[in-house]
């Protein structure tokens, strides 16, 4: 049976928000080609997305939320952070980002620097400084491990209850002028992770879900992250990954890739997504820098990336929910051990 939330939602958007061409998403009017589209019948002042907005009074509502996520791979869950969170957050992320300034360009963990139990990181070395290991900065960022925003509807995607849960990485990025991150990922990929449905049941199996906290507002040239809609079920790759003969990563900006979408949002904003999904992120033209927080779960069989392990004070510190996603499977040692 079909909500009436979901067809209430539904209609609601058809008249408020309406269809058109695709445009890029976001809460803030643009000018220019990046802009919302009026629809003709829609009431003056109205604007147009076709991306997967669910707004706060929508949050608890599974069936939108699982036909979004379904057809498209991600959704934007709007106000999802406290804006004291998000200051917090930020105010971490001002007091150390002079790691990126004042340090030669890293590539991976090369010549890393550790603040404590944190670690300095980068993928390629244009997607800016990584934080990983965020985890381990201090309670904002334990209250991330579960937060009521969005844990339950990770739990129900990657079926926790069967696959149990796990953070497979957790980081602050800060990008500056010229950093992007190229093309990656795709439905095609044999990777474990990139699963999303159980193939003779349907039944939810996504192998990573990516949620991304937007600690900046992110606009027009602010490097927006990028994806292809749907690209989690094509059995093929992108034709910029095929023509560069790489099948997971293309290293040119993904915002320059035919079909690639930027998904503009508000500081509080998260983005939800499958890893599965053809994504990246445009080039940051604008000055400045784009901070976000990246939290990557996974069921609790697929090893952390970086193997971190965790500390004895964030252990500690943990509520038992927490515990579990952090420690799933608790080291066994022998008694004279423990």
């Amino acid at each position: 049976m079909i909500s009436k939330t979901l067809v209430a939602v539904m209609g609601r958007r058809l008249i408020e928000s309406g269809l058109s061409e695709p445009c890029q998403i976001g809460s803030r009017e643009q000018a220019g080609p990046n802009s919302f589209h009026t629809h003709p019948h829609q009431p003056r002042g109205a604007t147009v997305s076709e991306d997967p907005v669910i707004r706060p009074e929508d949050r608890e509502d599974e069936q939108l939320i699982d036909y979004f996520f379904e057809l498209y791979g991600y959704l934007i869950l709007k106000q999802a952070v406290a804006p004291a969170d998000v200051a917090e957050m930020n105010q971490w992320a001002h007091a150390h980002q002079h790691y990126m300034d004042e340090t030669p360009p890293q590539r991976g963990h090369v010549d890393s620097q550790w603040i404590g139990h944190v670690e300095t990181h980068t993928y390629s070395g244009p997607d800016g400084i990584n934080f990983q290991n965020i985890v381990e900065a201090g309670p904002v960022f334990e209250r991330h491990i579960d937060h009521p925003s969005w844990v339950d509807h990770v739990r129900r995607f990657v079926d926790s209850d069967r696959n149990g849960l796990s953070l497979h990485e957790t980081l602050l990025n800060i990008r500056k002028q010229g950093g992007y991150i190229g093309i990656h990922s795709g439905g095609h990929l044999s990777i474990p992770y990139m699963t999303f449905r159980q193939p003779n049941t349907g039944a939810w199996m996504v192998g990573q879900i990516n949620v991304i906290t937007a600690l900046t507002d992110i606009g027009p040239g602010d490097g927006a992250t990028t994806i292809i809609r749907g690209s989690h079920k094509s059995a093929l790759p992108h034709p910029k990954q095929a023509e560069a003969n790489a099948v997971y990563r293309s290293d040119e900006a993904a915002g320059s890739a035919i079909g690639m979408r930027e998904l503009y949002m508000d500081k509080g904003d998260v983005l939800m997504f499958t890893d599965a999904i053809t994504h990246g992120s445009a080039q940051r033209t604008n000055e400045g820098r784009r901070r976000m927080v990246l939290y990557r779960y996974s069921p609790r069989w697929i090893r952390t990336r970086f193997h971190y392990v965790p500390s004895q004070r964030l252990l500690a510190s943990l509520t038992d929910d927490q515990h579990a996603i952090m420690q799933p499977l608790p080291p066994r040692r022998p008694p004279e051990d423990v």
